[in-house]
C-alpha cells in the first residue's frame, strides 16, 4: 500500500491564513462569530487559518467584508490609508456616545503624552 504524500502549502494561503486569523482575534471574534458573519462553515475557516484551504473571490470578499479589513490587508499584509480612515469611520459610527466620549478622553490624553515626548526630545 502506497503512502499519500502530503501536499506541499503555498506560503501565500499560509501567509493569508495567517492574517484571517489574526484580524478575528483581533476583533476577538471566535470562528463560529465569523463563520456565521462570512456565510460559510467552521471548519473551512479553521482550513483556512491553517493555511491548508485556498478560497474563492466571492468567499474572499465576504471573509473581508466579515473582519472588517481590507483585501490589501488579507492579500499583502498592509492597508491602504482610505481603507483604514473608512474603518475607523464605520468603527466609530458603530459606537454609542458613552463609547466615543471615552476614546475622545483617550485619545486627547494621548496627543498630550506625544506632545511631552516631542518637546522632550527636542530639548
Amino acid at each position: 500500500m502506497a503512502k499519500k504524500e502530503k501536499k506541499e502549502r503555498d506560503p501565500e494561503v499560509e501567509a493569508i491564513g495567517r492574517r484571517v486569523r489574526l484580524a478575528r482575534q483581533g476583533r476577538q471574534m471566535t470562528l463560529e462569530k465569523l463563520a456565521e458573519e462570512a456565510e460559510t462553515s467552521v471548519q473551512f475557516l479553521s482550513q483556512v487559518e491553517k493555511g491548508e484551504q485556498s478560497m474563492t473571490m466571492a468567499k474572499f470578499g465576504k471573509l473581508a467584508k466579515a473582519l472588517r479589513v481590507s483585501s490589501d490587508y488579507l492579500l499583502f499584509g498592509r492597508e491602504r490609508l482610505e481603507d483604514r480612515t473608512a474603518l475607523a469611520v464605520e468603527f466609530l459610527m458603530e459606537m454609542n456616545p458613552i463609547e466615543r466620549d471615552l476614546l475622545a478622553q483617550n485619545l486627547i490624553h494621548f496627543q498630550g503624552l506625544m506632545e511631552a515626548i516631542r518637546l522632550e526630545n527636542e530639548g
